[in-house]
């Protein structure tokens, strides 16, 4: 259940965790590391535990324990991401990239599309119904939600097949400069072979360069996948971004790194690259003094405070609890609350904007 390495010049262990990523259009690859293909367009349950979490690609939201929610508490390269107290973490592109990572005490304990994280890949296909199946397709509409009666949304076509690639466009798009980067011998990513076997990861890349029409993209985000999945294995593939391939655009005030933090110092954590539970990974790092909040780098006087679970803007000042007892003002990134109370002749009047807020008023 734990994890012993280096990280920062530091020995030490951490909690394990596991990663489920979807991609493309779309590909799965489950918490055990089995692949799925699967073009349905309804919602789907992506994965089950003590909370259940579940995409709709065709409307771009997503539901935690039945609640439609916007994921963002802080912003990543991967897009919007997720956190939770319990350990799970989701990041959402808010297009076709979904990445849930969950903590080993979650084994044995999940189901849907991402598997029943048991180690033992080869029964992940596992429906709903609890048995076995051998089709993508099969599997993947047993988890399909109940009560979705969206038009038009029954799967039309199976796995790799829907692409419909020429044998120009394979042998195009299999070659070095492309997808064939993934399986060269002496590239970058050949040091991840052994560990992880590149061709399912080419194949998924070819049918998706097919329907996207080579868009580059597309192209990029399939590299980025199987590099990711190289580094939650351990291993960092060698640099195989360069001018004019695959750039990473970092925001203000914050660089570039290949081997960056998995857990990015945020406005609301600013220790969480500290017993960082995830493998470094590469990503936009915020420069010294800098702090994330809201997928931009701010200084760290300009951060917010999370507090009793709502958010509140640098310098604001509010007056909370039912009896106006507390007097609270957000700075430098912490809430620092006071003993407070109305007037002789005033009394408190609490309203909801939905941060439950205390006003005194003179009583008449």
């Amino acid at each position: 259940g734990q994890t012993c390495t280096i990280r920062d010049g530091h020995l030490g262990c951490y909690d394990a965790m596991s990663t489920c990523t979807v991609w493309g259009d779309p590909h799965y690859v489950t918490f055990d590391g089995a692949l799925a293909h699967f073009q349905g367009s309804c919602s789907y349950i992506i994965t089950e535990m003590k909370v259940s979490f579940i995409l709709n690609a065709g409307r771009k939201t997503s539901v935690v324990n039945g609640a439609e929610v916007s994921l963002p508490t802080t912003a990543g390269m991967f897009g919007q991401v997720m956190s939770t107290d319990f350990g799970l973490m989701v990041s959402y592109d808010m297009s076709s990239y979904v990445r849930i990572t969950v903590p080993y005490t979650y084994q044995n304990s999940t189901c849907g599309l991402c598997g029943n994280f048991n180690n033992h890949p080869e029964d992940d296909f596992r429906t709903r119904q609890g048995q076995v199946v051998s089709s993508d397709v099969v599997f993947a509409n047993s988890w399909k939600v109940s009560g979705d009666d969206e038009p038009g949304c029954d799967v039309q076509c199976s796995g790799l097949a829907c692409a419909g690639c020429t044998a120009a466009q394979t042998a195009l798009y299999r070659n070095s400069a492309h997808c064939g980067i993934l399986e060269n011998s002496t590239g970058p990513f050949a040091g991840c072979h052994q560990h992880l076997p590149p061709g399912s990861f080419v194949d998924s890349c070819v049918y998706d360069l097919c329907v996207g029409g080579g868009y580059q993209p597309i192209l990029c985000q399939a590299l980025n996948v199987y590099s990711s999945q190289c580094q939650q294995n351990g291993i960092q593939p060698q640099s195989w971004r360069r001018p004019g391939l695959c750039e990473i655009p970092c925001p203000a005030n914050s660089h570039y790194e290949a081997q960056g933090t998995g857990c990015p110092s945020t406005c609301v954590n600013p220790n969480s690259t500290y017993n960082c539970p995830l493998p470094d990974q590469e990503s936009c790092v915020c420069n010294s003094g800098y702090l994330l909040s809201g997928g931009v780098c701010v200084p760290h006087a300009d951060c917010g405070c999370s507090f009793e679970g709502h958010y509140y803007r640098s310098g604001e000042t509010v007056i909370l609890d039912a009896d106006c007892g507390r007097r609270c003002t957000c700075s430098y990134g912490s809430m620092t609350c006071s003993s407070h109370s109305c007037g002789q002749h005033e009394s408190s009047h609490c309203v909801f904007l939905p941060v439950r807020l205390c006003h005194c008023y003179l009583s008449v």
